[in-house]
């Protein structure tokens, strides 16, 4: 019954957030490992820092407890009830969106944004269910992302200068997790506090059938995926070669 509630809420909104999906202390052990691997990056110094493939700079000793935020039975669930029954990973990313984080622009997930530069209209088909994670306890001040329920049943894409009135923040506390459908209308709102970043993982599943690379999602390297539970192996077969 919870999962057929939470199918249907999907369904309508566009949206779900669920609270104490992970413990707290392991949500905050991945945010710590998270910036300990974006400090080193060429980007470091970027007010707004994005790192895509986030398992490709991990430590073997990392894999079990990163693995939880890509194989988490309800999130699973509503792949199989949105996808099908055989579907994959994207790429997963981390945001680090420190304070001063300017608002981003309202958008939707690819590959939905190709449709229009074809002269197509945006299909009402979920072609990605997005999962992000809230690793640090999530304020709206903080650049929490902003929904707008029910924008995945548009026929069309945002308007990039127009001001949405209804759009919703999503505030959650550390170890949670939100799902949305690919077409679904959002933005990062921006970071207006004085010390406190916003960290956060962001993955999701496509159908079998969709090369992660026509859209520019980065694979996994074999050599990872290979030393990663099984269950997420099948969930990554295609990879890059080392």
């Amino acid at each position: 019954m919870a999962h057929e509630k939470l199918r249907a809420e999907l369904e309508e909104y566009g949206f779900v957030v669920l609270h104490d999906m992970i413990p707290k202390p392991d949500s905050l052990r991945i945010e710590k490992r998270v910036m300990e691997i974006m400090r080193k990056q060429p980007d470091a110094d970027k007010i707004d820092q994005h790192l895509r493939g986030v398992f490709n700079y991990l430590d073997l000793k990392d894999f079990p407890l990163f693995s939880r935020l890509v194989n988490q039975p309800v999130c699973l669930e509503l792949a199989r009830h949105l996808l099908g029954e055989v579907f994959q990973m994207t790429e997963v990313g981390a945001r680090w969106r420190k304070p001063g984080a300017q608002a981003g622009p309202v958008h939707v997930t690819v590959p939905i944004d190709r449709f229009p530069r074809g002269g197509l209209p945006v299909p009402n088909v979920c072609f990605v269910l997005a999962i992000s994670w809230v690793l640090n306890d999530l304020t709206r001040d903080m650049g929490a992302t902003l929904y707008l329920p029910f924008s995945h049943h548009a026929p069309r894409l945002p308007r990039p200068d127009a001001h949405y009135r209804y759009l919703v923040p999503v505030e959650a506390p550390a170890g949670s997790v939100v799902i949305h459908h690919g077409g679904l209308w959002h933005n990062f709102g921006p970071n207006t506090t004085k010390d406190q970043p916003r960290v956060g993982v962001m993955s999701g599943y496509i159908p079998a059938w969709l090369d992660p690379r026509a859209v520019g999602w980065q694979l996994m390297k074999r050599s990872v995926r290979d030393q990663l539970p099984k269950e997420v192996q099948e969930l990554n077969r295609r990879v890059a070669e080392d």
